[in-house]
């Protein structure tokens, strides 16, 4: 019981955490496609709070990408 209660946390805590509302397909193909770069370099380093580098890595994709002139 205890590990399903910490499983749902998790996933919600990672749907938080979701890049589902930044659509990069509205910016200049140029600077959406180094939003997306840094991105995925972002979320791929290792870290002991994943959780808390998801959070930090789609803040900042969602920064870049309001910073990136419009198609």
């Amino acid at each position: 019981m205890k590990a399903a209660v910490v499983g749902a946390i998790l996933m919600v805590l990672a749907a938080c955490a979701s890049t589902k509302g930044i659509d990069l397909a509205k910016v200049e193909p140029q600077c959406g496609q180094t939003c997306s770069a840094n991105y995925s370099e972002c979320v791929s380093k290792f870290t002991f709070f994943p959780l808390e580098t998801q959070h930090q890595c789609t803040d900042a994709l969602k920064l870049c990408a309001q910073a990136c002139p419009a198609r």
